[in-house]
């Protein structure tokens, strides 16, 4: 008996509780968002020697219908350190992130750096790179 209590109690709850609305997955929240456009996602400092330390920038926009906000720009490594917009950057805005290596001994080699950028789009990350041959 206490079985069929049990049936009766909670098969409203089941009944109730699946919607067509949540089978689909609502797309508008991710195309109403933030979006970031670079014009290039590759820096080439193309030749330098060892020992130089040269600042280049890459260039954004903001493609997307809300606030872009950068949260943090990282690098692979201590010899690469970037700079970037703390303010919000509006629809069809423009920024700059700006890119410093140091190549203090490195000698003879092709080097490629990481730069990664988190911010409020989707996806949340964008990885950005630095190249150069060090002489």
């Amino acid at each position: 008996m206490k079985k069929y209590l049990y049936i009766l109690c909670f098969a409203p709850l089941l009944f109730f509780s699946c919607s067509e609305k949540e089978k689909g997955v609502d797309v508008s929240v991710i195309e109403e968002q933030a979006a970031i456009k670079f014009e290039n996602d590759v820096l080439n400092f193309h030749t330098i020697r060892s020992g130089e330390k040269v600042t280049g920038s890459f260039k954004f926009k903001n493609v997307g219908k809300h606030d872009l906000v950068i949260g943090d720009v990282s690098a692979n490594c201590g010899c690469t350190v970037a700079d970037y917009p703390k303010e919000a950057i509006k629809p069809g805005k423009e920024g700059l992130i700006s890119v410093s290596y140091d190549s203090k001994g490195v000698q003879g080699m092709r080097i490629e750096k990481y730069v990664t950028v988190s911010s409020n789009t989707t996806p949340s990350r964008t990885t950005l790179k630095v190249v150069a041959e060090v002489e």
